[in-house]
């Protein structure tokens, strides 16, 4: 998979990763192979929210937002 690409695949996998943040510690994150599935999956939904709800997203900036306002 390399994108998200509807909101069923998108709330699948946002509940993988409430999985995942349950197993992956900063204590373990360099040694147990959850973590790389956690960043992949993160990087998906990070992508997705850009792209569907971008307003929301962190990469927008306040001042960004009222210029679409």
């Amino acid at each position: 998979m390399k994108t998200i690409t509807n909101e069923k695949e998108y709330n699948a996998i946002v509940k993988r990763i409430n999985e995942l943040l349950e197993i992956v510690t900063d204590e373990n994150y360099d040694t147990i192979p959850q973590a790389i599935e956690l960043d992949f999956l993160s990087d998906l939904v990070e992508e997705y929210e850009c792209k569907y709800y971008p307003e929301t997203s962190p990469h927008y900036q306040p001042v960004e937002l009222l210029e679409y306002a």
